[in-house]
Order: C-alpha cells, then sequence, then structure tokens
C-alpha cells in the first residue's frame, strides 16, 4: 500500500476540534480526521496556554487552553523526552495530529515551540477571528487524562511520505535564527548555509511555513516564530 502524503496543519480554535465530527481512518494509514469547514482535518497548528502537565515512565501530557476551549496534548515513550522542557504556564505553537481515545479527542505533538512574546496569541486569535468569527467557549470531557496504560498500539500513527526529521526542522532554524539581522533572511542564504540542494530547502521550507515554524516577511524572506 502506497504511503498517504502529509496532510497540511490547519489553524483551528481548539473549540472547532472539539465540537466537531470525528472520523476513525478507514484503512491502517488512513489518516483520523474531523470534519469542519467542509474539510477532512487530520493536522492541526494551534497556539495556546499550557494549564496543566502530568508526565510517567513512558508518557508526558499536557492541557492546551486557547480561550475557546482546552484539549490534551499527549506523547508517548522517545516523543515525550522532546517535550520535557515545556511547563505550565508557557505560551506555545503546536503542530499535532487529531487523536481519539475512549471517545476523547487529544492530540499526539509532533512539534511543541515555546513563543517568548505573547503577542503571538493575539496574531493568532485575529488570523482564526477573520476566518470562523469569534469563538464560543465549547467545555468537554476530552481533557480527562487518557488512561496511562493506553496501548501504544492503539494510537498508530499513519506514514508519510515526506517528514521532515527534526535534525533537519532545527539546523534551518538555526541558521535563519544566525542569520536573521531583524530583516528576515532570503531564501538563497538558508540554501548556502544548509549545504543542502536548493530543490530539498525550498520544499522542507514550504512545510514549515505551513506548519507555522517560520513565516516569510516578503517573497521568500524567511523569520522564525517565536
Amino acid at each position: 500500500m502506497e504511503n498517504i502524503k502529509r496532510q497540511t496543519a490547519f489553524k483551528l480554535w481548539i473549540g472547532n476540534i472539539i465540537s466537531s465530527r470525528y472520523t476513525k481512518g478507514s484503512e491502517q494509514f488512513e489518516a483520523d480526521y474531523i470534519e469542519f469547514d467542509n474539510k477532512k482535518i487530520s493536522r492541526v497548528n494551534l497556539i495556546g496556554s499550557v494549564i496543566d502537565k502530568s508526565d510517567g515512565n513512558n508518557y508526558v501530557s499536557f492541557i492546551l487552553d486557547d480561550s475557546s476551549g482546552s484539549i490534551r496534548l499527549k506523547s508517548w515513550n522517545e516523543e515525550a523526552s522532546s517535550f520535557s522542557n515545556v511547563q505550565i504556564g508557557d505560551l506555545v505553537l503546536v503542530v499535532g495530529k487529531i487523536k481519539e481515545y475512549n471517545n476523547q479527542v487529544y492530540i499526539t505533538p509532533e512539534i511543541i515551540k515555546k513563543l517568548d512574546n505573547p503577542l503571538w496569541l493575539r496574531v493568532r486569535k485575529l488570523e482564526l477571528i477573520n476566518l470562523y468569527g469569534e469563538p464560543t467557549r465549547v467545555e468537554s470531557t476530552s481533557v480527562e487524562n487518557i488512561g496511562e496504560d493506553e496501548d501504544v498500539v492503539g494510537v498508530v500513527e499513519e506514514k508519510v511520505t515526506n517528514d521532515i526529521p527534526a535534525s533537519t526542522r532545527e539546523k534551518i532554524i538555526s541558521l535563519i535564527e544566525g542569520l536573521d539581522r531583524g530583516e528576515g533572511v532570503p531564501l538563497s542564504d538558508v540554501v548556502i548555509g544548509s549545504g543542502l540542494a536548493e530543490n530539498e530547502v525550498t520544499s522542507i521550507v514550504e512545510d514549515m511555513i505551513k506548519d507555522g515554524e517560520i513565516f516569510e516577511i516578503q517573497k521568500n524572506k524567511l523569520r522564525v516564530v517565536g
């Protein structure tokens, strides 16, 4: 069976997620999704505050709130250690996949990035108001703890053809941060500094822009979100 294409991470209110219909993927490699705004959405891009955290031997779990609602983020095994530095009160950008367990919708994060400037939350709220209107807070039982003994087989991830290795993401982000003097960094400088092929860097940058890790302040001029 062919691997499915990497899905776009849509910017949503948390309330949009927990009030939408959830559907389990019909095949092993078909992503689970919610139906919202006439789209089938399996990956999301959220900005919110961490209001609770718990961890165990092989997992870490957070509750994220963005004023429209709260949702649990949960990661297992090796991935969990990547997010151990996130603390209650942190403002974060999250890119992750929508999952469900025992009728509770939650997010398995691929990226959790701390945001130092609270203005990013205001920018995101203005974006979402423009897209979907003012939010009405949705309360849900989805923030109840996903069972600590949950078998990871229950959250098998779909395979994708163009996942970006974390080391490559970090290299691109470090390059942009190191070269940025307040006016953004030309894509050509990132290509030269990375040592990768131009088409490869362009593809990676496009995915990172979609995931909200970096943005263009002008055509082919990049800055890091944060």
